[in-house]
Order: C-alpha cells, then structure tokens, then sequence
C-alpha cells in the first residue's frame, strides 16, 4: 500500500509549479521505496536506493494528528 503526502512549499523541477508536488512511499519486501511526483505535469523522480530516510523518534520535531 503506497502513502501519498503532498510536500507543502515545494517547487516542481519541470513546470515551476508550487505545491504540487506529492511524496510517494511504497514498502514492498521489507523495501522502502520513496518517489516525489507532480499532479500538474506528471513529473516523476526516484530517489536513488539505500537513500530512503529513516525517521527515528529523536529526528521527529512534531506530529500533525488531525
């Protein structure tokens, strides 16, 4: 099942356009799998693997529970 978390206040590399881009992570087999994607254009980047970010309670600053 993939999480999908838009990336307030970021730039989309391709069109320019602000606040459309979206984190996607997918955990297959133990994998941790991390991609930024546009909704306005459908730019699409990976990050490389063995890169992917591992928050571990010390990291996190605060929790948005809505």
């Amino acid at each position: 099942m993939a999480k999908h978390r838009f990336i307030a206040g970021a730039v989309c590399p391709e069109c320019g356009e602000l606040d459309s881009l979206k984190l996607v992570i997918v955990e297959q087999q133990g994998l941790t799998l991390e991609s930024v994607e546009c909704v306005s254009c459908g730019y699409h980047a990976e990050r490389p693997e063995g890169q992917a970010s591992e928050s571990t309670d010390a990291e996190l600053i605060g929790l948005f529970k809505p």
